[in-house]
């Protein structure tokens, strides 16, 4: 009777609040490196000019999400979307990780001047898997109740407000010379939040979400 229905609302909220956390990830990896732009420029080698690599970077990896829409013309999809969601998370978290680490390593190209090649790949990695969140995560949660969609945009927008703030509280006022962590630390905060992301997602296999 009316217990049964409390724990049901109960259950559905939770599962609302884990489709919010795990759409969190969606773009979380790509705005949480452009909110950081202000710190990276003052130890790329390209200065101010790092910011238009990182978007030829990122344009190209719009490839991948329409490498995938093709294959999905011929199957669909291509692989389960729970298999795709799964490996756009993982690698997202080590990604993260790995900018952490590396994001200020340089290198020569071709006898020039230094370049700022690990945190632009990583970069482009990290954009490949951004941009295909966007067709596997949407028709993964339209296989459910509508409701369950707002939750998604709900998520989506967050990836690029919880990056935003962390960045305000990393300097305060816009002081970037006296940062209150380093980019390091940020990176490896964003890369705890996509292991959260997971961890909602994982959760999410276990609850009967509505049909649509």
């Amino acid at each position: 009777g009316e217990p049964g229905s409390w724990v049901a609302q109960e259950r559905q909220l939770a599962s609302h609040c884990l489709v919010v956390v795990f759409g969190l990830s969606s773009w979380l990896l790509v705005n949480a490196v452009w909110v950081e732009l202000a710190l990276l420029v003052e130890v790329a080698p390209e200065g101010y000019a790092i910011a238009s690599y990182m978007a030829i970077a990122l344009q190209c990896a719009n490839v991948f999400p329409l490498a995938y829409s093709l294959a999905a013309r011929r199957k669909d999809p291509p692989v389960p979307y729970t298999h795709s969601i799964s490996a756009v998370l993982v690698l997202g978290a080590l990604t993260c990780w790995l900018l952490a680490g590396h994001w200020h390593e340089t290198m020569d190209v071709g006898g020039a001047k230094r370049a700022s090649v690990a945190l632009l790949a990583l970069l482009f990695a990290g954009g490949a898997l951004d941009c295909t969140s966007s067709v596997v995560y949407w028709p993964w949660v339209s296989q459910f109740d509508e409701a369950f969609s707002s939750s998604l945009a709900t998520g989506e927008s967050l990836s690029g407000s919880v990056p935003a703030f962390a960045a305000i509280v990393q300097s305060p006022a816009g002081d970037v010379a006296n940062p209150l962590f380093g980019v390091g630390d940020f990176f490896r905060g964003m890369a705890g939040l996509m292991v959260g992301c997971t961890v909602a997602f994982a959760a999410l296999q276990t609850q009967a979400l509505a049909p649509h």
